[in-house]
């Protein structure tokens, strides 16, 4: 079967990662696979695969494959996806071979488009039915796919009843657990002071002021330490004047953006992953968030899944994430804790794990074991492919 699939190479989102992934294990089930993308990283593991092909999105033509399989999520680094849906509208609608994982229950919206191309798709797309802003994405590929995938059924009933899509096919299908596609990095031990690991973009969407004022109520010795790019320049100052106020300059740490290796080395020496879905009280009262919150877009449920928690389980590591439905899947309390909304409720999550090392074990062994039986990427790909040949 060949197969295109249409996701960023970009380490900057884990949609990259994915769909590495996916490529390499369907490579191994003998399947015929193209990456279509506008850059092919020199970090990529795809380069020493001599039978893949790297495909640009000018250079894509649908009638190519048996099966187009688009990666969309709530990145501008998706936007190129946009043009190929825009230049090749028709082509996708008239062919019964597209699919598409929505990795991100609210995808990006008119307010985050950067480039001329997709302002005139967001334009057209007015013009040929009536649409609101954050519609336009989601709209436009459920338009042209004949299935639609997402990674836990909390995200399909919540997607499909936004969008009245009852006739739509979805298809549930977890998401893989791996550490750096390709490659084995070997774990080293943990070293000198715990620490609490908060991997990912850094962004009041996220609350990781939140976690700063959970750890103010810890009276240990630990490290609490952020991993990921800070989005809003703003937010990232306030973070620090937090940190100053309260006196942790020597408990919180903000490491930046990093490498592959890295991160999984960083995951390795922690006692746990910290996974956050909270809305930043610093957002509030910002102008574009009311415009947004007026607009409606507040009323978006985000459940989608996190790659960063499916890597930590791969790593056998516990998780302490937010109270979502996207992450009930994935997360048991042998395999990790929830928290609400509250500042209490994460700093108790946080101190449950310093103070017991061996539940912490206990709860590591479980996540690694979750992995390796039901988070298989081999596994995950063997379920695509009976999913292409069963629809197309």
């Amino acid at each position: 079967m060949k197969i295109a699939i249409v996701a960023p190479m970009d380490p900057r989102t884990g949609i990259s990662n994915y769909s590495e992934t996916l490529a390499i294990e369907l490579l191994k089930l003998g399947q015929d696979v193209d990456i279509v993308s506008p850059e092919n990283s020199i970090n990529s593991y795809l380069n020493t695969h001599k039978r893949m092909n790297h495909v640009r999105p000018e250079n894509y033509t649908v009638g190519d494959y048996d099966v187009t399989h688009f990666q969309l999520a709530n990145s501008p680094l998706h936007e190129f996806q946009l043009h190929i849906l825009s230049a090749k509208n028709e082509d996708l609608f008239r062919n019964s071979n597209i699919i598409t994982t929505v990795h991100d229950a609210r995808n990006f919206d008119v307010f985050q488009y950067n480039c001329l191309k997709c302002l005139s798709f967001g334009i057209n797309s007015f013009k040929s039915s009536l649409s609101l802003p954050y519609n336009l994405v989601d709209r436009g590929f459920q338009r042209v796919s004949n299935l639609l995938i997402l990674h836990n059924n909390a995200a399909i009933d919540e997607y499909r009843n936004r969008y009245n899509l009852e006739k739509m096919m979805f298809k549930r299908v977890l998401h893989p657990a791996y550490r750096i596609p390709g490659e084995n990095i070997v774990k080293t031990e943990s070293k000198g002071t715990k620490t609490v690991l908060s991997p990912g973009y850094i962004s009041p969407y996220k609350g990781q002021d939140i976690l700063i004022r959970a750890a103010v109520d810890i009276d240990m010795d630990f490290k609490l330490v952020f991993m990921g790019k800070i989005l809003d320049p703003g937010y990232g100052a306030y973070l620090n004047q937090l940190v100053m106020e309260n006196g942790l300059e020597d408990r919180v740490e903000f490491l930046g953006f990093v490498s592959s290796e890295e991160f999984i080395n960083n995951i390795d020496n922690a006692e746990a992953v910290l996974v956050p879905r909270l809305t930043s009280p610093w957002l509030l009262n910002k102008p574009l968030f009311k415009l947004r919150r007026f607009m409606g877009l507040d009323t978006l449920i985000n459940q989608s899944t996190s790659g960063v928690l499916t890597k930590a389980l791969a790593s056998g590591k516990p998780v302490i994430c937010s109270e979502n439905q996207g992450f009930a899947d994935y997360v048991q309390e042998d395999r990790g804790l929830m928290c609400d909304d509250r500042v209490e409720s994460w700093s108790e999550a946080i101190k449950y794990m310093l103070e017991n090392p061996n539940k912490v074990k206990e709860m590591s062994i479980n996540s690694k074991r979750f992995e390796d039986n039901v988070l298989d990427p081999t596994k995950i790909a063997e379920e695509h492919l009976r999913i292409y040949e069963e629809y197309f």
